[in-house]
């Protein structure tokens, strides 16, 4: 009797086992991609916290900023406002709140400390004093204007010390008081003497009575 051929036929896999290859498969490829997705999350969140840091140190310098920007306009608005000029060479009222006391102040080489006396502080200084001469009997006054107190009397030919020169007033130092003086009645060349009982009777007028200004 002849041997019979045997044919194997082809080698069935079971499912089960197949379907345990996919799920290994499967489980090593999410493997990889959770320690990918974890290495890129961990330079993520390094890279966060950085920039939170960087945040909160922009957050404390702005605020110190804030800080230092307060302190110094506090430090302006404690600082004594620029006086406001006043109208020179006018002879109408001072407007209210124009007249400015300037005791205890100075102005760049001027001093006027202690002199409560001047009401208007000059604006327009010259480079030092000027000596000059008054042509007649006239008012040191507080502003310069006619409408201001009168301060006292200088007399004809009486050297002063001009400090400025606005409008048509003088701002002087006379006798060691300061004050306005109108321009008029200024020169530089001192006048003559008066000699004669004419002249002498017109400055005991100017110095009295009849005083400019």
């Amino acid at each position: 009797m002849e041997g019979r051929r045997v044919t194997r036929k082809n080698q069935k896999y079971n499912p089960l086992f197949i379907l345990f290859l996919c799920l290994v498969a499967a489980v090593f490829i999410l493997l990889v991609v959770s320690i990918v997705l974890g290495v890129r999350f961990g330079s993520a969140n390094k890279k966060l916290k950085a920039a939170e840091t960087e945040v909160q140190e922009l957050t404390e310098k702005v605020s110190q900023l804030e800080d230092e920007l307060a302190a110094a306009k506090r430090g302006t608005t404690n600082t004594s406002p620029e006086l406001p000029s006043d109208n020179t060479g006018s002879d109408a009222p001072p407007i209210p709140g124009t007249e400015t006391n300037i005791s205890g102040g100075s102005t760049s080489w001027l001093d006027l400390t202690g002199h409560s006396e001047v009401k208007v502080q000059p604006t327009n200084l010259l480079d030092g004093y000027k000596t000059y001469y008054t042509t007649a009997g006239v008012n040191l006054r507080s502003g310069p204007a006619t409408s201001y107190d009168r301060i006292t009397t200088v007399d004809y030919g009486e050297k002063v010390q001009v400090a400025a020169r606005e409008g048509g007033w003088s701002f002087v130092k006379a006798d060691n008081k300061f004050g306005w003086i109108s321009s008029d009645y200024l020169s530089t060349s001192e006048p003559a003497a008066q000699a004669s009982t004419s002249h002498n009777s017109s400055r005991s007028e100017a110095t009295s009575g009849s005083l400019r200004r």
